[in-house]
């Protein structure tokens, strides 16, 4: 397929990620043609379509790969009906990005896993982290030793969502997991990214409040999955990493979440943090850390329609996830990252909830190639 050429899209599941990051992203993309939406909320779906001024849509997934026959699609729906609605969009041939985590547990990525190798067509999971040019920066000088051998880190997510219902997220039957499988599982990804496998995870995972009122009041089911998890993970470089997330930390609320990344080695510190996305903390052995700018060139994708100085830049650089992935199906390539490193990420999170319930150590699977 040629570099411009047309690719026709269709977006499933409107709610807020969507809004957020997959229209915005490909909307902005030369040659996109957005065909279609599908969501089973019917006023959600109008609201869009008028929005968005796109015709095709229905509330029926197989109507709406039928009717508007998209050649890729991005799925951005409860955890629990990504099984169902990746295996459709595959059978109908179209390639897939779909957030994370892409199932429930490590049997069910498997076989979603196993399913997209064998369609022939490409494949993403949404591990939107990856794209913060912050993160691109820090990864590029692992890769090229600045810091030497990396001998410790830490991740955290910390933030405060409040104590009411927040929706399908706070059910294991909708969700898989908790605070692991919203937050934890980007920070998985990413860290295996900068560092390599995790060997062995040691958890604990705790659910906090009920979560059984709503926001004016109204008793709902309460949840049952965790709001805060932290893990001590080895990697099979050597390296050991402590990571913590959090949905009940007071002083972490809108404009005031904690999200940060920092890696320690022999030579040099280096530190990311999401609500700077343009810039990296760096500290050689006995110097205290110095704000150090992303390069230029590290700002956005190559040739990516986005401008990094248009926009919020800690919400703009998501759009690059969807220029990865129409330039993957342009060039024919694997999307980075595939679903080969949702798997991966979902194996490690399958080994700290399993170490959080039987209190000790436990090995994670072996390395998954192409993660």
């Amino acid at each position: 397929m040629a570099n411009d050429s047309v690719v026709r899209v269709g977006l499933i599941g409107l709610g807020g990620v969507c809004e957020a990051v997959h229209y915005p992203g490909f909307s902005r993309i030369p040659g996109v043609e957005l065909v279609g939406l599908c969501d089973t909320d019917g006023e959600l779906l109008r609201a869009r379509q008028e929005a968005w001024e796109i015709e095709g849509g229905s509330t029926d997934v197989d109507a709406f790969l039928r009717e508007t026959s998209p050649d890729a699609v991005a799925i951005a729906t409860p955890n629990r009906l990504h099984r169902p609605l990746l295996s459709a969009a595959l059978k109908a041939g179209c390639h897939v990005l779909c957030e994370k985590p892409l199932a429930l547990d490590f049997e069910e990525t498997k076989l979603l896993y196993e399913e997209a190798a064998k369609s022939g067509k490409w494949h993403m999971t949404a591990f939107t982290y990856r794209f913060v040019p912050g993160m691109r920066y820090l990864h590029y000088l692992l890769e090229a030793g600045e810091l030497g051998e990396i001998r410790h880190a830490r991740f955290q997510r910390l933030q405060d969502w409040g104590e009411l219902y927040i929706g399908w997220r706070q059910y294991r039957a909708e969700a898989g997991s908790g605070e692991l499988g919203d937050m934890g599982i980007h920070r998985i990804d990413y860290a295996e990214n900068l560092l390599g496998p995790i060997r062995a995870v040691c958890g604990s995972a705790k659910q906090l409040v009920p979560r059984d009122r709503t926001t004016a009041g109204r008793p709902c089911p309460p949840q049952d999955v965790e709001d805060w998890v932290a893990w001590i993970a080895e990697f099979e470089s050597g390296a050991t990493a402590v990571f913590e997330m959090g949905k009940l930390t007071k002083g972490r609320g809108p404009g005031g979440d904690h999200d940060i990344a920092e890696v320690n080695g022999t030579e040099a510190s280096a530190a990311y943090h999401l609500h700077t996305p343009h810039e990296i903390l760096f500290a050689r052995r006995g110097m205290p850390f110095e704000t150090r700018a992303v390069p230029e060139e590290m700002l956005a994708y190559s040739n990516s329609p986005r401008n990094p100085h248009d926009g919020d830049p800690v919400q703009t650089f998501r759009y690059d996830q969807a220029w990865e992935f129409i330039s993957a199906i342009r060039e024919e390539r694997e999307c980075v990252p595939s679903f080969a490193a949702g798997l991966r990420a979902q194996a490690v999170a399958d080994a700290i909830l399993r170490s959080a319930e039987e209190r000790r150590w436990v090995d994670c699977s072996p390395s998954i190639v192409g993660a």
